[in-house]
């Protein structure tokens, strides 16, 4: 008998993808912990008391503030780690198995069932590599919001695996789809710290605004910047599912 009801077939495709990453526990578990790792020894070799100028949004327009230059870096450190452990995680979750995909959908699954299984275990793998970070974080860099901050930081990660699964989906080599991963983030890193205003037009910059914020500003209020990262987020996913869809078809003959 066909599981085809949209719970269970979801929740079966969800149970298929945990065993696969778990087969690949060693993989996954570098991802989260490599990134921070580098945060950390990145951080604790950083001038610790070096202060720079940084342009932060108090919830109605941008002001200058003077911050610890090591905090300012550790911002972008932390959204370089999450950035690239999400979308590095997604590209390597939503590439293999086409084959045995399409074969599911001969048995009744919908490529949203397929498609919204991967995304679970991707959240799953965002929040914690979220956790992981924060908890390094919040006792190096003084934060005026840790609740804020950490939503910043997971919606980094959002958009993180809705890149990654868009290129993954899109390029077809695995090397080319990891370097313009590497460089979006590198290059909103690199965009961040030098002040360069063309940063806004970055996938990450909704995140990291909300992260300034939370970080330097009291009693900020980042809800534009939240919820304008969610919005891209939302469109990437949908160009994904597009993407997915198409990937996934069975065609007639």
């Amino acid at each position: 008998m066909r599981d085809t009801r949209p719970y269970r077939a979801t929740r079966t495709a969800t149970r298929m993808s945990v065993l696969e990453l778990l087969r690949r526990w060693p993989s996954m578990l570098f991802m989260i912990f490599m990134p921070a790792s580098y945060f950390l020894v990145s951080y604790l070799t950083s001038d610790a008391v070096t202060v720079v100028p940084a342009k932060v949004y108090d919830g109605a327009a941008q002001t200058v503030a003077q911050v610890l230059d090591r905090d300012f870096k550790a911002l972008y450190l932390a959204v370089l780690g999450i950035s690239v452990t999400a979308s590095f995680a997604a590209m390597t979750v939503v590439r293999p198995g086409m084959t045995a995909l399409r074969r599911l959908r001969l048995v009744g699954y919908r490529a949203h069932h397929l498609l919204s299984a991967r995304l679970y275990v991707l959240l799953i793998i965002t929040a914690v590599s979220t956790a992981v970070f924060m908890v390094i974080f919040v006792p190096l860099v003084t934060l005026r919001s840790v609740a804020l901050a950490g939503a910043a930081l997971l919606l980094v990660g959002l958009v993180g695996v809705a890149l990654g699964t868009l290129v993954g989906l899109l390029v077809p080599r695995e090397f080319e789809a990891s370097m313009l991963l590497v460089a979006a983030a590198g290059v909103q890193m690199a965009l961040g710290r030098a002040g360069a205003d063309a940063e806004r037009f970055l996938p990450y910059w909704p995140g990291i605004e909300a992260l300034k914020s939370a970080a330097f500003v009291p009693g900020a209020d980042v809800t534009r910047f939240l919820g304008l990262g969610a919005l891209y987020a939302m469109v990437l996913f949908g160009l994904s599912y597009i993407v997915w869809n198409r990937r996934t078809r069975l065609w007639r003959r």
